[in-house]
Protein backbone atom coordinates (compact mmCIF):
# COMPACT_ATOMS: atom_id res chain seq x y z
CA UNK A 1 0.00 0.00 0.00
CA UNK A 2 1.66 3.39 -0.92
CA UNK A 3 1.42 6.52 0.69
CA UNK A 4 1.61 9.57 -1.50
CA UNK A 5 3.08 12.08 0.48
CA UNK A 6 5.32 15.11 -0.90
CA UNK A 7 8.91 16.05 0.25
CA UNK A 8 10.82 19.34 -1.10
CA UNK A 9 14.10 19.13 -2.86
CA UNK A 10 16.92 21.76 -3.79
CA UNK A 11 16.00 22.55 -7.47
CA UNK A 12 19.56 21.81 -8.16
CA UNK A 13 19.46 18.21 -6.77
CA UNK A 14 16.02 17.41 -7.92
CA UNK A 15 17.46 17.73 -11.71
CA UNK A 16 20.36 15.72 -10.91
CA UNK A 17 17.70 12.89 -9.42
CA UNK A 18 15.69 13.20 -12.44
CA UNK A 19 18.72 12.89 -14.78
CA UNK A 20 20.21 9.90 -12.73
CA UNK A 21 16.61 8.20 -12.63
CA UNK A 22 16.31 8.29 -16.33
CA UNK A 23 20.20 7.20 -17.27
CA UNK A 24 18.92 4.45 -14.83
CA UNK A 25 15.23 3.57 -16.05
CA UNK A 26 13.78 4.53 -13.45
CA UNK A 27 11.63 7.59 -11.36
CA UNK A 28 12.67 10.49 -9.81
CA UNK A 29 10.47 8.42 -6.95
CA UNK A 30 12.08 5.21 -7.02
CA UNK A 31 15.19 6.76 -6.91
CA UNK A 32 14.36 8.68 -4.08
CA UNK A 33 13.03 5.35 -2.48
CA UNK A 34 15.72 3.32 -2.92
CA UNK A 35 18.16 6.60 -1.46
CA UNK A 36 16.12 6.97 1.58
CA UNK A 37 16.23 3.30 2.29
CA UNK A 38 20.12 3.16 2.03
CA UNK A 39 20.18 6.38 4.24
CA UNK A 40 17.81 5.08 6.85
CA UNK A 41 19.82 1.45 6.67
CA UNK A 42 22.98 3.14 7.10
CA UNK A 43 21.87 5.50 10.28
CA UNK A 44 20.90 2.09 11.56
CA UNK A 45 24.26 0.13 11.08
CA UNK A 46 25.83 3.40 12.70
CA UNK A 47 23.59 3.41 16.21
CA UNK A 48 24.38 -0.16 15.80
CA UNK A 49 28.39 0.52 15.74
CA UNK A 50 27.88 3.29 18.21
CA UNK A 51 26.52 0.67 20.56
CA UNK A 52 28.85 -1.89 20.22
CA UNK A 53 32.15 1.05 20.54
CA UNK A 54 30.09 2.00 23.96
CA UNK A 55 29.33 -1.66 25.48
CA UNK A 56 33.18 -2.81 24.58
CA UNK A 57 34.91 0.37 26.22
CA UNK A 58 32.16 -0.69 29.12
CA UNK A 59 33.38 -4.03 28.96
CA UNK A 60 37.38 -3.09 28.80
CA UNK A 61 37.50 -4.94 25.87
CA UNK A 62 39.94 -3.49 23.15
CA UNK A 63 40.75 -4.41 19.14
CA UNK A 64 43.21 -6.71 20.46
CA UNK A 65 40.87 -9.01 22.03
CA UNK A 66 38.29 -9.93 19.08
CA UNK A 67 40.63 -12.90 17.58
CA UNK A 68 40.88 -14.32 20.99
CA UNK A 69 36.71 -13.69 21.90
CA UNK A 70 35.89 -14.65 18.41
CA UNK A 71 38.02 -17.65 19.10
CA UNK A 72 36.25 -18.35 22.14
CA UNK A 73 32.71 -17.77 21.29
CA UNK A 74 33.04 -20.72 18.32
CA UNK A 75 34.96 -23.09 20.71
CA UNK A 76 31.91 -22.45 23.05
CA UNK A 77 29.62 -23.15 19.72
CA UNK A 78 30.87 -26.04 19.25
CA UNK A 79 31.10 -27.65 22.46
CA UNK A 80 27.23 -27.64 22.90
Amino acid sequence: MQTDKNITLAPELFEQVTEQAQVEGKTPDELANEAMKRYLALQRLQKLQQYGRRRAEELGIGEADVPRLVAESRNESRGQ
